[in-house]
């Protein structure tokens, strides 16, 4: 499955622990001059954790770990920022069914009023070695012992015993699932406010592939894969008119 993109390498990513903090950024290049060659110098920062090229009210999406980001060495301002809570990456149940079959069970949903929690879960503590294992083991959850102790030149045994009593209580655990891989699929970027929060991540469930929510102080950036931009499309401006969302669509280019 790995090998056709039916399912990437499970990822490890923070939950909301108190005192640490993520933060996502809207940022604009004001002059509109080399937009492709900036995008390729903050894939490059250590310290962006993510960045995604968009279009709309602005031309970078990223996010980072680091609270004092400072990105005017790149010619490009900060239109937005707010902190970003643990990302949702949902269980695709639509798989077999066509994208526009799913995005109809979707619409059938039950929506009820509620947002997603946004409360931290415990404190954030991170030992050098155990921090050292997440940055190594963050890609793939699966990585074996031995091979993340051959790295750091420990025994495989003590990796495992601070991987799962350390690392893993600190984390959630990311699985991907694209039916026909994930290169065959578009991505579309949705910035959603609602009220419906809780019901709506709950009925991304019903579409064809895994999607991702970030949730922010206020609203939500939705990434959903789908085969047919128009019926993307059509599935917000259905949900705005059934008093669900409110949105703008940034559109996707590349992900780091």
């Amino acid at each position: 499955m790995y090998n056709c993109q039916i399912s990437l390498k499970p990822n490890l990513y923070f939950k909301n622990l108190e005192g640490f903090q993520r933060k996502a950024y809207f940022c604009r290049n004001e002059e509109g001059n080399n937009v492709g060659k900036i995008f390729e110098t903050l894939k490059k920062d250590e310290k962006i954790t993510y960045v995604v090229l968009i279009s709309g009210h602005s031309d970078f999406f990223l996010t980072s770990r680091n609270p004092n980001l400072n990105v005017t060495q790149y010619d490009v301002k900060i239109m937005e920022e707010t902190q970003l809570f643990s990302p949702i990456y949902t269980r695709s149940q639509g798989w077999n069914l066509p994208f526009k079959k799913a995005a109809r069970n979707m619409l059938k949903s039950e929506f009820e009023r509620g947002l997603l929690p946004r409360k931290t879960e415990g404190i954030f503590l991170m030992e050098e070695l155990d921090s050292k294992i997440f940055e190594i083991m963050k890609h793939d959850a699966r990585m074996p012992f031995t091979q993340v102790a051959k790295n750091l030149n420990v025994f495989s045994g003590t990796i495992k015993d601070h991987f799962y009593k350390k690392v893993l209580p600190l984390c959630n655990v990311a699985h991907y699932f694209f039916p026909l891989g994930y290169s065959n699929y578009m991505e579309s970027y949705f910035r959603i406010h609602t009220e419906y929060e809780e019901s709506l991540v709950k009925s991304l469930e019903l579409l064809l592939c895994t999607s991702y929510v970030y949730p922010f102080e206020k609203g939500l950036l939705i990434n959903i894969f789908h085969e047919n931009i128009s019926i993307s499309m059509a599935l917000l401006q259905k949900m705005e008119e059934m008093g669900l969302v409110e949105y703008y669509t940034p559109l996707w280019h590349e992900h780091f």
